[in-house]
């Protein structure tokens, strides 16, 4: 099993998997991805493997007012 490390949402994380699905799984939707500064459609995500270093960013709306 390979670790790698990443940037998500600013803060190190270190993965076992380096696919971008395994990752989503933690986050509940609607969420928005993006990595290394660019957006990521929903229909790309099975094809999105990681690398070391990667910046990714994961953000959900929030309501209010």
């Amino acid at each position: 099993m390979t670790k790698l490390t990443i940037w998500l949402n600013g803060q190190a994380e270190t993965l076992t998997s380096n696919q971008l699905t395994a990752l989503l799984t933690r986050f509940n939707a609607p969420f928005a991805v993006a990595l290394n500064g660019h957006f990521v459609a929903a229909a790309s995500y099975e094809d999105i493997l990681l690398q070391a270093g990667d910046q990714l960013d994961i953000v959900s709306p929030i309501a209010g007012g």
